[in-house]
C-alpha cells in the first residue's frame, strides 16, 4: 500500500489551504491504517479553524463538503486523537457561528453520529473525559436545532448515558456541566423528561443546587435551569412535591437572597422561582407552597427585589 504524500502547508497559499487538508483527509477515510497522517491533518486543519475566521467560513459555506469529510472521519476512524481534534474543530465552528452553523452542522447529519459516537465511547470503563466532555457540548449546542433530536436521543440510549456520567462524577465539574447543559435539552421532549424523572434526575438535580456558595455558582445555574424544565412534567412535579422539594426550593432561595447583597447571582435566584413556578403549576404543587409558607417568604423578599418575587406571585394561580 503506497503512503499517502501530505502536502507541506507552506506550499498552499491561503486561500487554498483548507481545502487541500481537507481533500488530504478525503482521501485518508479510504485508507483506515493511516492514523498519523489524519492526526496531522486534523492537527492543521484544527490550527486554522482556531486562528481564521475565514476558514470557519469557508468550511460551512453553502457548497462546501468541509463538514461532510470531517463527519465521515469521525464517524469512520478508530484513533482517539483524530476523533479529538475533529471535535475541536465542530466545538470552534459551532461556537463562533451563531444559529447558521449549528443548524448546517445539523443538516448533515451531525445530530445522529455524534449520538451514536456518544454510544460508543459510553462502552470504555471508565469512559474518556475529554471524549465525554466535547461530545455533551456539542450535543448541548446542536440539539436546540434539531426538531427530532430528543426522539434520537432517546433511541440512541443518551439519556441514561448522561444521566449516569453526572452520578458517577458529581465532584467532577469539568464533566457534569456539559452534560447538565445536555440533561437540558433533554427535558425539552416530555417522554424524555418522564424518563428522566423515573431514572432520579430530580433528586440528582439537588445533589448539586445548595444554599449560598461563592464556588461553582455557573453549575447551580445550569442545574437549577434543569430542574426547572424537568418540572414542567407534571410526574416530576408530584415527585418533587412528594420528596418535600418545595420546603428545600424556598429554603435555599431565601438563603440566597439573604447573602447575594450586590445581586451578582441574579440569574440563580430567577432560576430557582423558576421552579417554584412550575412546581405550582399542579395543584398539589400549589398547595405545598402555601403550605411552606411560600407566599410571605416571596413577597418579604420581594420588598428588595419585588420584580423577581412579585413575578412568581402573580403567576400562580389559587388553589
Amino acid at each position: 500500500m503506497s503512503k499517502l504524500k501530505v502536502i507541506p502547508e507552506k506550499s498552499l497559499t491561503n486561500n487554498s489551504r483548507i481545502v487541500g487538508l481537507l481533500a488530504q483527509l478525503e482521501k485518508i477515510n479510504a485508507e483506515p491504517s493511516e492514523s498519523d497522517t489524519a492526526r496531522y491533518v486534523t492537527s492543521k486543519i484544527l490550527h486554522l479553524a482556531q486562528s481564521q475566521e475565514k476558514t470557519r467560513r469557508e468550511m460551512t459555506a453553502k457548497g462546501s463538503t468541509g463538514m461532510e469529510i470531517l463527519l465521515s472521519t469521525l464517524e469512520n476512524t478508530k484513533d482517539l486523537q483524530t476523533t479529538l481534534n475533529i471535535l475541536s474543530i465542530l466545538v470552534e465552528l459551532v461556537s463562533a457561528g451563531g444559529g447558521r452553523r449549528v443548524s448546517f452542522l445539523v443538516t448533515k447529519g451531525g445530530s445522529q453520529i455524534l449520538l451514536q459516537l456518544l454510544m460508543n465511547a459510553s462502552k470504555e470503563s471508565p469512559p474518556h473525559e475529554d471524549l465525554m466532555v466535547q461530545i455533551h457540548s456539542i450535543l448541548a449546542k446542536i440539539g436546540p436545532k434539531d426538531k427530532k433530536f430528543g426522539v434520537k436521543a432517546r433511541i440512541n440510549g443518551a439519556l441514561n448515558i448522561t444521566l449516569n456520567l453526572v452520578k458517577q462524577n458529581l465532584q467532577n465539574h469539568r464533566l457534569v456541566l456539559p452534560c447538565l447543559q445536555l440533561l437540558r435539552v433533554y427535558s425539552a421532549n416530555s417522554v424524555n423528561s418522564v424518563s428522566l424523572g423515573k431514572n432520579g434526575v430530580v433528586e440528582l438535580m439537588f445533589k448539586i443546587i445548595g444554599p449560598f456558595s461563592k464556588k461553582n455558582s455557573s453549575l447551580i445555574k445550569v442545574a437549577l435551569d434543569t430542574l426547572a424544565a424537568l418540572l414542567k412534567s407534571r410526574t416530576n412535579a408530584r415527585r418533587a412535591v412528594d420528596r418535600g422539594y418545595v420546603q428545600v426550593l424556598l429554603t435555599i432561595y431565601v438563603d440566597w437572597h439573604r447573602h447575594d447583597n450586590r445581586h451578582r447571582n441574579m440569574l440563580i435566584r430567577k432560576g430557582i422561582l423558576q421552579s417554584l413556578k412550575s412546581v405550582t403549576n399542579i395543584k398539589l404543587g400549589r398547595k405545598a407552597f402555601i403550605d411552606a409558607n411560600g407566599m410571605k417568604i416571596l413577597y418579604n423578599t420581594s420588598q428588595n427585589v419585588w420584580q423577581s418575587g412579585l413575578w412568581i406571585l402573580l403567576s400562580i394561580p389559587p388553589v
